[in-house]
């Protein structure tokens, strides 16, 4: 007997189906929770890393944009400035603006001093004073000469480097012994761009308006969440690495031979470094060249592989030939990063400037420099 199924069990089924399928309102309301659920999740993450990973500032800004200075810092002023990967900094600036541990007057009798000139990396920023490569370079070779040393430092946080050569007159007017040009990749990637004084018309014109994707991606930029989570992948080269080379024009320096704009931004260094030579030469003051690498290039420096087409090197190799072409000692500090395991953790990851580890590589290298031959009045102190 063939077995046969009742009319009623296919009704049944059907009516199973259709009590399963959604109802309309749910094709809504479901996406709807996912995303609450995800912006819930979000918000709760940005609470948290804002508690813990905070970040602000105390104290009037001492940093002023400037129509003919590019940016000047305010004499006598104090800030006090945390970000989320950095404890509460103090930023003193004495009367002539300098952020240096002593003033600015005349040099007083036995005193050595080195004019230390570059933008955010000379200027010590995203450290206490006192553990700046600048600082601890003075500790160094005071006691090396036995008598006071002292290392003026005319950084200035966001100064176009081209303005660099506003800082002669100033670092001149302090008789120093011996000075230092320092200089790093985000210098040179800016180093041709129009500023106020060069575009003035450029700077007044309107902004242009943004969308709401441009409004999204402005308040990401800005989320500590966020901040937070590059932080931890950053501290990762197989992740900080590939992500950093596929900036292209901003990672061309680490690409030979240089592309075109790299040449024209290091043709415009060149013209910068041989005015600078030129003016210390004419008082008898010797100068230093010191490039300070990128932290994705100071990671390169000590890979046991490279990726195709990558040579960390490059650049520091344009920089030396341009310090022997204008008689600027060079100061090989990428030789003394290559010794570490990891150069990388000499800088903070998402901040970019150095911790007090690198900090303190860069003065050794900057000492060595000084009394091996990059300032008469230094050198007898290389030997103490």
């Amino acid at each position: 007997m063939k077995n046969t199924v009742p009319l009623t069990s296919f009704r049944e089924t059907d009516d199973v189906a259709v009590s399963r399928r959604l109802p309309r309102r749910d094709y809504v309301l479901l996406p709807l929770i996912v995303v609450a659920t995800v912006i819930c999740l979000f918000v709760a993450a940005e609470c948290v890393t804002r508690a813990i990973w905070s970040a602000g500032t105390r104290g009037g800004e001492c940093h002023v944009a400037d129509a003919a200075e590019g940016m000047r810092n305010v004499p006598n002023c104090t800030m006090t400035v945390k970000t989320p990967e950095t404890p509460w900094i103090a930023y003193h600036y004495n009367a002539c603006g300098f952020r240096s541990t002593e003033g600015c007057g005349p040099k007083p009798a036995g005193t050595r001093r080195v004019a230390l000139l570059g933008t955010s990396f000379a200027e010590g920023t995203s450290l206490p004073y006192d553990q700046s490569f600048a600082a601890l370079a003075e500790q160094d070779l005071s006691r090396m000469c036995g008598a006071p040393v002292e290392v003026q430092n005319l950084g200035v946080y966001e100064l176009p480097f081209r303005k660099v050569l506003n800082r002669i007159g100033p670092a001149l007017a302090l008789q120093p012994d011996a000075a230092v040009l320092t200089v790093a990749p985000f210098d040179l990637e800016k180093i041709n761009l129009p500023d106020v004084a060069d575009a003035p018309a450029a700077a007044a014109a309107p902004e242009p308006r943004s969308d709401l994707m441009a409004r999204a991606k402005g308040w990401l930029s800005g989320s500590r969440a966020i901040a937070v989570a590059q932080h931890y992948m950053f501290e990762n080269p197989d992740i900080q690495v590939p992500m950093y080379l596929k900036y292209g024009d901003k990672a061309d320096f680490l690409r030979p031979p240089f592309s075109t704009a790299w040449r024209e931004r290091l043709e415009t260094f060149d013209k910068v470094a041989a005015t600078v030579a030129d003016r210390f030469r004419a008082t008898g003051v010797p100068v230093a060249l010191m490039l300070i690498p990128q932290r994705t290039q100071a990671g390169l420096l000590a890979a046991k592989s490279l990726p195709s087409g990558i040579d960390p090197w490059a650049l520091d190799r344009a920089m030396a030939e341009i310090a022997a072409k204008h008689g600027m000692r060079y100061i090989d500090l990428a030789s003394s990063l290559k010794q570490s395991a990891n150069p990388a953790d000499y800088y903070y990851p998402v901040d970019n400037h150095l911790n007090a580890a690198g900090a303190r590589v860069v003065a050794q290298s900057m000492v060595t420099a000084l009394t091996a031959g990059g300032s008469p009045a230094l050198s007898a102190c290389g030997s103490h």
